[in-house]
C-alpha cells in the first residue's frame, strides 16, 4: 500500500525549494563575478568570494539528488550560505570605504534576500548578524565615502522593513503550505481508503458512466479500469436489474441523506453472475451541474443464496411441521377410539360378569386391562399437548398474573378442596405472556404440589413474584414430599416419574416437561431445589421483552 504522508510532501517542497535556489544563485554568483572581471570599474572588488560561495552553492544544489544529508538540510545550508554571502558583500562594500553607489546596492541586495528565509527565527537571526556587520566594518573603516548617520539610519530602516514584509510573507506563506499539505494529506487519505477499500467502489458522472474503479470493484468483475470506465453499466448488470439513471437520480434526490441500498446481479467478465449488494449516494461538486454517484458494492452471493436455502429449509420445515400436527392429530384420534371401546367394554365386562363368577384374580386381571387403558388414554392427550406447545407460535399480550391465578385455582377447587390445601399468593406482577401459557404452568406446578403432598401434614402452597432488572421471577413453594439433589434435573425429562407406574401417584410424566418447554420458547428459564420428605421449591422466569 501506498504512504501518502504530508511530511514527505513538505520535505519534497523543501528540496525542491533548495535546489533551485542553490543552482540559480550559483549562475548568478557566477555572471556577476565574470561582468565584474570584464567591465573596468575603479570600485576594488574580490571575485574569488563570489566564485567560492558559487562553487558552494552548485555543489549543495546538484549533490542533493545524491547525497541524503544535502536533502535533509538544504534549506539550513543556503541560509547558511546567505549569511556568509552577506558579511562578505558588507566587507568587500569596506574595503572600498562604503561608496554611494556600493553601499546602496549592498544594502538593497540584503533586504531582498530576506525573501529567500522561511522561518522567523532564521530571518532575525540573519538581519542581526547584517546589522552588526555593517556597524564592524564601519566602525573599522577609516575614511567612509557615505555619511555614516545617513547608512545607520536607511539600514536600520531596511531591516524592520525586512523583517515586517517577510515575516508576513512567511506567515502567508506557511498557512497556505499547511493548508496545501492538509489538503494534500486529506487527498491522500481518500486515495487509500477508495484504492484499497475492501468494498468495491465505483464513481459515476451525473449521466451514470463510471469514471472511476477501485482494485475490490477489477477483482469482483474481472475487468481492468479502463475497461470499466469505456463499458456502459449494461455491461456488467443484469438488464433485469438495470434501472434507468433518471429514475436513479429521482430516488435518490427523494431519499433520506441523499442515498439508497439496491441488490443487483452482476455480470462479471467470465459470464458468471454475483449478487451486488450497491449502497449509492449523492455528491455534489462545487456547481450545481458538477454532480456523482459514489455506489459502494460488497459481493452479497453467499448471503443470498444462504438466504435462499434457509426460505426453503424454512417452507419445508414448516411443511414438515404441518404434517407432523396433522399425524399427532390424526394418531391421537385413532387411538382414542379403540382405547375407549377397550375400556368401555372392559368395564362392561367386568360388572356383568366378573362380579358374578367371585374369583378375585380375574376381577384384579380386568382392573389392570382398564387401568391401562386409562393411562394410555391420558398418555396420548399428554403427548398431544406435548407436541401442540412445542410446534406452534402463540401470541403475546399484557397479562395480570394474579387474574390467571384466580381462573388456575377456580379449576383446582376440587383438589384442593379434597386435600385440605392451603394456597398463599403475594402480589403478583404484570408480565408480557400468553395467558393459556401461564395459566399452564401454573396449573401444572400447583397441581404437582398438591397431589405429592406429604400424608402427615396438611399441603402449604406458596406463591410470590418479583420483577427484576430483565425478567419476572416467579417462585412456586410446597411442603410436599420434595426430591433428592440428584433428582433435580431428571423431573423436566419427558416421561420422568419419581414413583413408580403402580403408585398411588397417577400421572404421566409430561407435566413439567411441557413447563420447561413453553417457558424455554419463551427466552426463560426454570429450575428446582428441593429435599427429599420435607418439600420444593419451583422457579421459572419470563423476560421483559418476550422472544417467541
Amino acid at each position: 500500500m501506498k504512504n501518502y504522508s504530508p511530511n514527505l510532501i513538505s520535505n519534497n517542497t523543501d528540496l525542491a525549494f533548495f535546489r533551485r535556489i542553490a543552482i540559480v544563485g550559483a549562475f548568478l554568483l557566477f555572471g556577476i563575478t565574470t561582468m565584474n572581471l570584464v567591465i573596468e570599474s575603479d570600485l576594488m572588488d574580490q571575485p574569488i568570494y563570489r566564485t567560492i560561495l558559487a562553487c558552494l552553492l552548485l555543489i549543495f544544489g546538484i549533490g542533493s539528488y545524491f547525497i541524503e544529508s544535502f536533502r535533509k538540510n538544504g534549506v539550513i545550508f543556503i541560509q547558511t550560505i546567505l549569511v556568509v554571502y552577506m558579511v562578505s558583500a558588507i566587507y568587500i562594500s569596506s574595503i572600498n570605504h562604503f561608496d554611494v553607489y556600493d553601499s546602496a546596492t549592498t544594502m538593497i541586495v540584503c533586504f531582498a534576500l530576506g525573501a529567500l528565509f522561511k522561518n522567523k527565527i532564521n530571518l532575525g537571526v540573519y538581519l542581526i548578524v547584517v546589522f552588526l556587520s555593517w556597524i564592524y566594518f564601519l566602525s573599522t573603516c577609516e575614511v567612509p565615502k557615505c555619511n555614516v548617520s545617513f547608512i545607520y539610519g536607511t539600514l536600520v530602516l531596511m531591516l524592520i522593513l525586512a523583517y515586517i514584509i517577510y515575516s508576513g510573507k512567511i506567515n502567508v506563506v506557511e498557512q497556505l503550505t499547511k493548508s496545501k499539505l492538509e489538503l494534500e494529506a486529506s487527498e491522500a487519505r481518500f486515495r487509500n481508503i477508495f484504492d484499497y477499500s475492501p468494498l468495491g467502489i465505483l464513481l459515476l458522472d451525473r449521466f451514470g458512466k463510471p469514471i472511476k474503479a477501485n482494485q475490490a470493484v477489477l477483482e469482483m468483475l474481472g475487468y481492468t479500469e479502463q475497461s470499466i470506465v469505456e463499458m456502459e453499466l449494461s455491461n456488467y448488470i443484469n438488464s433485469e436489474d438495470l434501472i434507468d439513471h433518471e429514475s436513479l437520480m429521482q430516488q435518490l434526490r427523494a431519499s433520506d441523506n441523499n442515498s439508497l441500498v439496491l441488490e443487483q446481479r452482476l455480470i462479471t467478465k467470465e459470464g458468471n453472475t454475483i449478487w451486488g449488494r450497491q449502497t449509492m449516494a449523492l455528491m455534489e461538486g462545487e456547481t450545481k451541474d458538477e454532480v456523482f454517484i459514489i455506489c459502494m458494492i460488497k459481493d452479497n452471493s453467499f448471503e443470498k443464496e444462504a438466504s435462499v436455502k434457509l426460505n426453503e429449509y424454512a417452507n419445508k420445515l414448516e411443511t414438515h411441521n404441518k404434517s407432523l400436527e396433522e399425524f399427532s392429530y390424526v394418531i391421537s384420534h385413532d387411538l382414542q377410539e379403540p382405547l375407549r371401546m377397550i375400556k368401555s367394554y372392559s368395564t362392561l365386562i367386568k360388572r356383568k360378569y366378573i362380579s358374578q363368577i367371585n374369583d378375585e384374580n380375574a376381577n384384579l386381571d380386568m382392573s389392570y386391562v382398564i387401568d391401562g387403558a386409562t393411562r394410555m388414554s391420558n398418555l396420548i392427550k399428554d403427548m398431544l399437548a406435548y407436541s401442540r406447545w412445542s410446534a406452534k407460535p402463540f401470541a403475546m399480550e399484557k397479562v395480570d398474573s394474579r387474574e390467571v391465578l384466580v381462573e388456575v385455582l377456580k379449576n383446582l377447587t376440587m383438589s384442593i378442596k379434597d386435600n385440605d390445601a392451603i394456597i398463599l399468593a403475594d402480589e403478583l406482577p404484570e408480565v408480557t405472556t400468553n395467558r393459556l401459557l401461564l395459566g399452564q404452568v401454573f396449573q401444572n406446578l400447583l397441581g404437582n404440589g398438591i397431589k405429592y403432598s406429604s400424608k402427615d401434614r396438611r399441603p402449604i402452597i406458596e406463591i410470590s413474584g418479583e420483577r427484576r432488572d430483565f425478567d419476572v421471577l416467579f417462585t412456586i413453594k410446597d411442603n410436599g414430599q420434595g426430591f433428592s439433589e440428584k433428582d433435580k434435573e431428571r423431573i423436566f425429562g419427558i416421561f420422568q416419574r419419581l414413583h413408580g407406574r403402580h403408585s398411588e401417584y397417577t400421572g404421566t410424566g409430561i407435566g413439567l416437561a411441557i413447563c420447561k418447554r413453553v417457558i424455554e420458547k419463551q427466552g426463560g428459564e426454570i429450575w428446582a431445589n428441593g429435599v427429599k420428605g420435607e418439600g420444593a421449591e419451583f422457579y421459572f422466569t419470563l423476560p421483559l421483552e418476550m422472544k417467541n
